[in-house]
């Protein structure tokens, strides 16, 4: 037998029992040969597939894109693959993947390779469809994580206490906007305190203030490292009140100190025998001035407290200023050869509380009385703005340099100005006046006499009747 014989023989064995249904067809697609699967695949038989066009398995709605492939396949050389339905004789139409080439040997005829993959694109549908729903899902998920996380960032950020995450590098991973606020770009700061730490923490600041903080640091334990978060409350006012307090007791108990020591020292006396003649008198006086130092620091104690705790505020009334400073001159007792004179529009008034008014007032009167030994003392009411000022002037040795600082404290006096006192005066002013929204502004040089303004909101003019 020839060797070209021999290929064709051995090339149409292939072709008969190849397990993928092949056709050969001219360039109109009827089909010139077709191996067993291909006739297997169209439920006829071999003899009579032969001679039948291939468009005739196609079904309608894949037919016109079929012919119009059928009229491209001829002008190229490359092989071309699509699906389509194709309907078997008397069986149920699937869908098949067709690959054609057109013959290298013989001008004319198309290899065609049809492949049932009805099942092969039902799977693929199916995974399509559990991917979009697997990948709605996960979206579904992500937005809910997400809005999860913005609640969460939202909550962390108002929350009234700041709160701070470091990583396992040192480094803030989280700051809101509480710790923002009181850290501000130093909120690194707080990296120092080793976690575990619980307790009050005076944190120092890049430009050189201080805030105090209650803190509480927990640490965090993660794969990447261990962390910590910080947790703290800004008490540095809490801090200022409880320090102040603290001071306050301690003073006024130094203060009580001195005159319940020397009533108790008058009473031991008088208990002891001199309860006769003018080592008595000597005594009862003793006391008596001490009780009455004593009652004057309870009622500055008292006014004092009361006028920081705003007790008295809401009490507002009209005060006309000049009976008002009229009257407090009257009843001033300045050393001899000292004038104390008012200044003041008749007509002027302010709408406010009248015994922190008063007790205010009182207290810078007296204090100028105290010290001015010599020369004269005003006491002037004038408008300011929308407001009115109360002036005391006096020509009393003045204020040194050095306590001018101090005045405003509590307890603090003056040494060497001869005249006793509880440091309790100016504090009261500044107390009263700050819980009538009121301004003090004190002006003093050595020698050269004190000038007090006490400047109050909403002044009016009265009108006579």
């Amino acid at each position: 037998m020839p060797a070209d014989e021999n290929h064709r023989t051995r090339y149409a064995e292939i072709f008969e029992h190849a397990p993928i249904a092949r056709v050969i067809t001219d360039r109109f697609g009827m089909v010139e040969e077709a191996n067993r699967t291909a006739a297997a695949l169209l439920r006829m038989s071999m003899p009579s597939l032969v001679g039948k066009p291939l468009a005739s398995f196609v079904a309608t709605d894949d037919r016109r894109e079929f012919r119009q492939r059928l009229l491209e396949l001829p002008g190229t050389r490359s092989p071309t693959s699509w699906v389509m339905w194709l309907i078997p004789r008397g069986a149920a139409p699937f869908r098949a993947e067709v690959y054609v080439v057109g013959s290298q040997n013989e001008a004319g005829l198309l290899h065609w390779a049809i492949t049932d993959v009805t099942e092969r694109i039902a799977l693929e549908e199916e995974l399509r469809l559990l991917a979009a729903e697997l990948e709605a899902r996960v979206q579904e998920r992500t937005l809910e994580v997400e809005a999860e996380r913005a609640r969460l960032a939202a909550v962390v950020d108002q929350i009234p206490a700041g709160l701070t995450i470091i990583g396992a590098d040192g480094k803030v991973v989280l700051a809101n906007a509480e710790a923002r606020r009181l850290l501000g770009k130093d909120v690194e700061v707080i990296t120092a305190i080793p976690p575990g730490e619980t307790g009050r923490a005076e944190l120092a600041r890049a430009d050189g203030s201080a805030v105090v903080v209650d803190l509480s640091v927990a640490p965090i334990v993660a794969a990447e490292g261990a962390g910590a978060l910080y947790l703290f409350q800004d008490v540095s006012e809490r801090e200022r009140h409880e320090r102040a307090e603290r001071q306050f007791v301690t003073n006024a108990a130094h203060q009580l100190q001195s005159p319940l020591a020397g009533i108790l020292s008058a009473v031991e006396v008088l208990q002891a025998g001199a309860k006769d003649g003018p080592e008595r008198d000597i005594f009862l006086g003793h006391i008596e001035r001490e009780s009455i130092r004593l009652a004057r620091l309870a009622r500055a104690l008292l006014i004092l407290a009361r006028a920081q705790t705003g007790y008295e505020a809401p009490k507002d009334e009209v005060v006309a200023i000049e009976p008002l400073l009229s009257d407090l001159a009257g009843v001033l007792r300045p050393a001899p050869g000292v004038e104390v004179a008012v200044e003041c529009p008749s007509d002027l008034a302010v709408i406010t509380n009248r015994e922190l008014m008063e007790q205010a007032l009182v207290n810078v009167a007296e204090n100028a009385a105290k010290y001015t030994l010599a020369g004269k003392i005003v006491l002037e009411g004038r408008t300011a703005g929308e407001g009115a000022e109360l002036v005391v002037s006096d020509t009393g040795p003045g204020i040194p340099a050095e306590d001018q600082a101090n005045v405003l404290d509590r307890f603090y006096r003056v040494e060497g100005n001869g005249a006793d006192g509880f440091g309790l005066g100016f504090a009261i002013v500044q107390s009263a006046l700050e819980a009538l929204d009121g301004e003090l502004d004190i002006e003093s040089q050595s020698r050269s006499g004190t000038v007090v303004r006490m400047r109050l909101p909403r002044a009016v003019n009265l009108v006579e009747a």
